[in-house]
């Protein structure tokens, strides 16, 4: 089948970095990575920064969220990685038609175990959240591939 193949996405403030490039790529074999982020679309010195952290055979592209979904128009038979900054730029994309089965988030800093969102996340990223949800996207923790994903503070 030739199309978009969306191997992961993720949501990470840090976009990314070592831990994504080391853990992740052997894991999803994706000849890209997205960063879904308006900030850095005209900005080609972080876009080369980014690219160093990446093995040659992979290519990093930035897209604010409109280009994005014109990217998943495309034919084009790629395997990629999405990640976004935050829940705010998830939830346009959702809005505008974006739809995956799961939505990756890291581990809070601190892994206590976490009772409810409101321990984690704001008012508002929690109504993201169920918006998200609404529309069929499951969201987990998992930091590494290593890590089992966990569902349930997302289900309380």
């Amino acid at each position: 089948m030739i199309g978009i193949n969306i191997k992961l996405v993720r949501v990470d403030s840090r976009l990314l970095h070592a831990t994504v490039q080391l853990n992740w790529n052997q894991f999803i074999n994706a000849d890209q990575v997205w960063v879904v982020s308006p900030h850095y679309v005209e900005d080609p010195f972080i876009a080369n920064v980014m690219q160093l952290c990446l093995p040659k055979t992979m290519k990093v592209n930035f897209y604010s969220v409109e280009q994005l979904m014109e990217q998943l128009q495309m034919k084009a038979n790629t395997k990629v990685m999405i990640i976004f900054p935050n829940l705010e730029i998830v939830e346009k994309a959702v809005r505008l038609g974006f739809y995956t089965k799961e939505i990756q988030l890291p581990y809070p800093a601190s892994r206590v175990m976490l009772k409810s969102l409101t321990e984690y996340f704001s008012q508002e990223d929690i109504k993201r959240i169920r918006y998200i949800q609404e529309q069929n996207i499951k969201l987990f923790f998992q930091t590494t591939p290593y890590d089992n994903k966990d569902y349930t503070i997302f289900t309380k």
